[in-house]
């Protein structure tokens, strides 16, 4: 027979109780026995010895059944239905702003924390965005990996460039949507409303089109905070300045978010994070539910029916057998294996995993994929089949699916087990291309395990490639002022270094418009606005603040005609007019020497 599993295997505690049992029944038989021949000569009764054990293989039987013992697989097909929901959230630097406790990105996180609670066969996506966007995970219904990406944001520019776009997110949310036009399709967005850039009307007409519901929620409020500045290496804590040298007061932007909302025919749900979750729930269960895969599932087959018939029989038996001392001990005792011995044998999980195993090191990936997922469905937290299968995603080129693979083992016990995850996490990262992810994963698996030298190694390669004039890899903190090299994302792209190996000399080089390291912000980027020659550049900012005061006027006239609710023209008027006025703040920065708070 091949093995068996069982789902409650703190039944088989109770196990001992049985013979403790019997055994005080046969002490206390005994004793009545002495006591009789004492008192009489007449020979006494003999005791059911049948019936008592008949009765104690009984409650064995009936442990084993609540033990829920499991053998062998048969195949399912399980359709799963629910809606989509992709959350955009802003990690720009003016999310440290603490006017909400703790700080806007804290309190956004747990609202999203909050909406996955109430999720039920949806299906969920993430998409951060701060100067450009970037898909944190597809949509998924593994909700324990989605979080675990979720608590990991942080705001800066380890993800995403600095600065502030909405619409780079709402538009990479619609790409992420576009896959299944059959199920109901909700779009939150998460921001304080700062936008620096972009054409934020074109984004809401596309979210318009694709027939998504768009739900906005502001983070911060009107009186706003200073933007934190954290030194990385003495750790002081300071406001981030203006040009002028003062500091910035980041402020939620309540009208463009109302406008924003407007444009692309959704809803502003206001600034009290306590309604979102509600709100999220109560939308997604009125639109249409639809079947969102079916697949094969290999499922355990359930034996417990065997072992409570056993103990059935084994009671009617040794209910006969007291009623009857002559009943045949022998007879009752063959009944009674032959019930034990009921069941049939199948594939057991090990076979299953083994046979994974097998068809990764022959190269069939697909193969490996099925047997592991197999697995997985009977054993669901054990974290070495969750790394076995993050391995066979990897190798079959799926990096996003092994890196929700990898996370479910993080929530092992053991520390060593926990940094095996995150060295595999760090390894898909870098074969993604996300360097910068990479480099934490190999950070958080040497803090599991500091003795991993395979961990430290790779960290100091991503480290070094990250930041190529780092001095010491050691201190796990990348300095706050270097710089990536170009298209650091991609590997190969500066230096053709795998991790686990030995870094080799640079042979990438930047693309054409890309900024060379350390050098100022917009030098060589295609679409720069610069100063026409010959022209002055005091003259050129009169000109530019004119222009920006006649922008502002005609937005504020806009909102005040258009009140608390714009009309859709009205709204893409003013989003339009929005960009246009952040193209031509550009221009000035650059008047001034790059100056001006790009980058949060």
């Amino acid at each position: 027979m091949s093995d068996i599993s069982f789902a409650r295997e703190w039944m088989f505690a109770l196990i001992p109780l049985v013979p403790a049992a019997l055994g005080a029944w046969w002490i206390g038989v005994r004793r009545a026995a002495r006591r009789g021949q004492s008192l009489s000569r007449a020979a006494s009764a003999r005791p059911p010895y049948a019936a008592a054990i008949l009765f104690a293989l009984a409650a064995v039987a009936a442990i084993v059944a609540g033990a829920q013992p499991r053998w062998g697989t048969r195949e399912s097909k399980i359709p799963r239905t629910g809606a989509d929901l992709v959350v955009v959230m802003d990690i720009s630097r003016s999310m440290d702003a603490q006017d909400v406790a703790p700080d806007r990105l804290q309190a956004a996180k747990t609202t999203v924390q909050s909406i996955l609670t109430r999720l039920g066969g949806d299906r969920v996506g993430l998409v951060v965005f701060a100067g450009d966007a970037r898909i944190r995970f597809p949509l998924t219904t593994d909700l324990s990996a989605a979080r675990q990406v979720l608590e990991s944001l942080q705001t800066g520019v380890v993800f995403v460039d600095g600065g502030t776009n909405a619409g780079l997110g709402l538009e990479q949310a619609v790409a992420l949507l576009s896959e299944n036009k059959q199920t109901g399709q909700v779009i939150l967005l998460l921001t304080d409303g700062e936008d620096l850039g972009g054409d934020p009307a074109a984004s809401a007409l596309a979210v318009q089109q694709s027939g998504a519901s768009l739900l906005i929620a502001g983070v911060g409020t009107a009186g706003g905070a200073t933007i934190p500045v954290v030194d990385p290496r003495s750790g002081s804590v300071s406001s981030k300045l203006g040009p002028d040298g003062v500091p910035l007061i980041s402020r939620l932007n309540e009208p463009f978010l109302r406008t924003l909302a407007s444009a692309a025919g959704g809803r502003y749900l206001g600034s009290d994070l306590s309604v979102v979750p509600g709100a999220v729930d109560g939308r997604l269960r009125a639109l249409q539910r639809s079947q969102i895969d079916s697949r094969p599932t290999i499922l355990p087959v359930e034996r417990y029916q065997y072992f409570a018939i056993a103990a059935l029989v084994l009671l009617v038996l040794g209910s006969l057998a007291e009623r009857f001392a002559r009943f045949p001990l022998r007879s009752a005792a063959a009944f009674a294996v032959l019930a034990l011995l009921l069941g049939g044998c199948a594939t057991s999980d090990y076979d299953a995993n083994e046979a994974g195993r097998a068809a990764l090191k022959d190269g069939d990936t697909e193969q490996a994929i099925d047997r592991f997922l197999e697995v997985q469905v009977s054993r669901p937290d054990d974290p070495e089949v969750a790394l076995n299968l993050a391995a066979a995603y990897a190798a079959a080129g799926r990096n996003e699916e092994a890196i929700l693979a990898a996370r479910r083992a993080l929530d092992s016990n053991r520390p060593e087990t926990r940094a095996r995850a995150f060295a595999s996490i760090g390894h898909h990262q870098f074969a993604a291309g996300r360097l910068p992810e990479s480099l934490d994963a190999f950070r958080r698996a040497l803090l599991e395990s500091g003795g991993d030298d395979a961990s430290r190694h790779d960290y100091e390669v991503v480290l070094r490639l990250l930041f190529p004039d780092v001095d010491d890899p050691d201190d796990g903190t990348p300095p706050g002022d270097a710089t990536p090299p170009p298209d650091s994302s991609t590997p190969g792209a500066g230096a053709s270094q795998q991790p686990g190996g030995t870094p080799q000399p640079g042979t990438g080089t930047p693309p054409a418009g890309s900024p060379s390291p350390g050098g100022p912000p917009g030098a060589g980027t295609p679409g720069t606005p610069t100063p026409g020659p010959g022209s002055s550049s005091a003259q050129s900012r009169e000109q530019i603040d004119r222009q920006l005061g006649d922008i502002d006027q005609q937005v504020t006239r806009l909102l005040e005609d258009a009140g608390e609710t714009p009309s859709p023209s009205q709204a893409l008027e003013i989003l339009r007019l929005l960009a246009e006025r952040a193209r031509i703040a550009s221009i000035r920065d650059s008047l001034n020497g790059g100056g001006g708070p790009k980058d949060y």
